[in-house]
């Protein structure tokens, strides 16, 4: 499939660029990052974020495995001589075989948390997900701890699962504890109840 842009009044969604390897290796200089982001190189370099751009993204789309975002303000804001620099990256990882289950991976660099752009983000690449019938459900996880991405998925609807290993290994090898969530086409994505208190902010 070749990449699709994804937009609303907050955000467009399009293909992440060559161009944006230089603001992705300031992004990942967040201390956080390797904390939270399982495949994330460490050290972070240049050559990863090119190889990420260039080679990784672009190839998931044409294959159909995993679908990467941009985030970048809307069209409006970007002249037509440039394009708008990049906030953060979402993905959509498809199912495989007869499993309907996706799963939805995000990031945002550290000046622009805590505005919404990630529930708004997510909801563009849900309604997708979703009406395009690739997928049935998404489920989400992130590190115990990691309270943005938990927030952001609570706000966009995700009922939490539990907690249980990731799903994923780490650089070290390990499977940390992960908080775990999911979201069906037919949901009703109002914030839902169960979360973590700490989560939820009581």
């Amino acid at each position: 499939m070749l990449p699709v842009e994804l937009s609303s009044g907050v955000l467009r969604l399009d293909a992440p660029q060559g161009a944006d390897a230089d603001r992705v290796v300031e992004y990942c200089q967040d201390p956080v990052m390797p904390s939270y982001l399982a495949r994330l190189p460490w050290p972070y370099r240049v050559t990863d974020a090119t190889d990420f751009l260039t080679g990784y993204v672009p190839a998931a789309w044409a294959d159909d495995q995993e679908y990467t975002w941009a985030l970048r303000g809307p069209a409006s804001a970007a002249s037509s001589a440039s394009v708008s620099p990049l906030l953060g990256v979402i993905s959509l990882t498809v199912p495989v075989g007869g499993d309907r289950a996706s799963s939805i991976g995000f990031w945002l660099g550290p000046q622009h948390r805590g505005r919404g752009l990630m529930v708004e983000a997510q909801r563009l690449v849900l309604d997708w997900g979703f009406t395009t019938g690739l997928c049935e459900s998404v489920r989400w996880e992130a590190v115990a701890g990691n309270l943005a991405s938990a927030r952001a998925a609570r706000k966009a609807g995700f009922r939490y699962t539990g907690l249980g290993p990731a799903g994923i290994a780490y650089r070290d090898g390990t499977h940390p504890p992960s908080w775990k969530g999911e979201l069906h086409a037919a949901d009703d994505r109002t914030p839902a109840q169960g979360w973590p208190a700490e989560v939820v902010g009581a």
